[in-house]
């Protein structure tokens, strides 16, 4: 995670493209899936001199912003990538309850923690 309050997909791929610059690696391909389709199709836009090849799968990186207003209207959210992003188990919990019919409990510090840990190797690398 970051502390950072930004979580657009351009922050994303910054991110991503800084842990890749720690590492040496300088030229790729990029793969996603969800939202990591509009990551890595934002990293191939902004890096075309790095990236090679690009996958992206179901992922809509097509969409407009009125595809998802009827979304966001009805939890209640301005953008997207608030929904779609989540930094607390509360969070999530809601994104979960989208995709999972009858979401099991989960306690917030499991979901805390599996957001915590999700991104705590990018943490090193941009430290």
């Amino acid at each position: 995670s970051s502390d950072s309050p930004e979580r657009s997909e351009i922050f994303q791929a910054t991110c991503v493209i800084k842990v890749l610059e720690k590492l040496g690696i300088h030229r790729y391909s990029v793969v996603g899936t969800s939202y990591g389709g509009f990551v890595a199709c934002r990293m191939a836009a902004m890096w075309p001199e790095r990236v090679e090849k690009v996958v992206i799968a179901s992922s809509g990186v097509n969409m407009r912003r009125r595809d998802n207003l009827e979304l966001l209207k009805r939890e209640k959210m301005e953008k997207t990538e608030d929904l779609m992003l989540p930094s607390t188990a509360a969070q999530l919990r809601r994104l979960m309850a989208l995709t999972i019919f009858r979401l099991p409990y989960m306690t917030d510090f499991f979901l805390n923690d599996f957001i915590k840990v999700g991104n705590f190797a990018l943490i090193l690398y941009l430290n």
